[in-house]
């Protein structure tokens, strides 16, 4: 879904990675000089396979590990931050070099994330921040959320009312909420009728919607915090024939792939492969005694929409 055939077009995408490689230059910078020796072993426990969007992650991840000769053992964790814990506690027994995790609950994997690191095994938090991680890489959440609630509200007229689906506790959906809320608070003329959480996937995000269309047939808009949510809320809104406009965050093929073809009208696209290859530079730096700056770097979002839609390379 890449265009590369049209000047002013090009000229997006090549502003749009290089906005993602200054953020991650420091990184990148070390990356010839880290883990190359075939020793740097490197622990992976991520979200839930059933979820695009951690599958690019953990396949760039892969890729990049065997690019630079360090081992890496991806595993996933179904969404269950108790398994999660697990494997990053069988990671430490194993005693690894390092550990990436894209936590299930930022804070729940909290006392996981201190055991690894009083073993002394350095911690990458990816995608979202997770308690105690010795180094953190997300997208810029707040942006995504600003700018897909800020592109619905504009489609709207900057009239009428709102519906939220929100997700789990970790950090990104919470940041995702704070960026929907600032462009709503930015437009007077719009309510938000209801807020209720679903746990990022298709089905529960569907029942959820179905709800609050019950409660509110006439709602104008809906924000989906991820695409399988937003997937979900167009799911229900065809049950119910509702005319609505919706909105998600990630990017994802199955969502952008129904853009203009229905009620979703465009998402915040995220990059995973970035996410998960810098991720990867950074725990191969600290297994190596290297510093990095603890602070969080971000990975810039880019809105898709159908006039943006063959500027974006989608992913999933």
């Amino acid at each position: 879904m890449k265009a590369v055939n049209h000047p002013g077009r090009l000229t997006k995408i090549i502003a749009y990675a290089a906005a993602g490689a200054a953020v991650l230059a420091p990184a990148a910078c070390a990356a010839s000089e880290a883990g190359t020796d075939g020793k740097t072993s490197i622990g992976v426990v991520l979200n839930a396979a059933s979820n695009p969007f951690f599958l690019a992650e953990g396949k760039a991840i892969q890729e990049a590990a065997n690019a630079r000769g360090v081992k890496v053992s991806v595993q996933y964790a179904n969404a269950d931050v108790s398994a999660q814990t697990d494997k990053i506690d069988t990671f430490v027994r194993q005693r690894v070099d390092a550990i990436i995790v894209d936590a299930v609950d930022s804070d729940g994997i909290g006392p996981a994330v201190l055991r690894a690191k009083q073993a002394k095994i350095p911690v990458v938090a990816v995608d979202v921040a997770a308690a105690g991680a010795d180094a953190t890489v997300t997208s810029d959440n707040v942006q995504a959320g600003r700018e897909a609630c800020k592109y619905l509200i504009s489609r709207l007229g900057g009239r009428g009312t709102l519906a939220i689906v929100d997700g789990s506790a970790v950090s990104a959906i919470a940041d995702r909420m704070k960026g929907c809320k600032q462009a709503i608070a930015a437009n007077p003329g719009i309510t938000v009728v209801a807020s209720q959480r679903a746990d990022l996937t298709r089905d529960k995000s569907m029942k959820v919607a179905g709800d609050i269309l019950t409660a509110h047939p006439d709602v104008d808009g809906f924000f989906g915090v991820n695409d399988p949510t937003a997937v979900g809320i167009a799911l229900a809104a065809g049950q119910r024939k509702a005319d609505v406009k919706i909105v998600g965050v990630d990017g994802a093929r199955q969502l952008t792939d129904l853009i203009g073809r229905g009620p979703i009208i465009g998402t915040a696209g995220q990059n995973p492969r970035e996410l998960g290859r810098s991720g990867l530079d950074l725990a191969v730096r600290l297994a190596r005694g290297e510093k990095v700056d603890p602070g969080p770097k971000l990975i810039p979002t880019f809105l898709v929409n159908s006039d943006t839609l063959d500027d974006y390379e989608s992913w999933g």
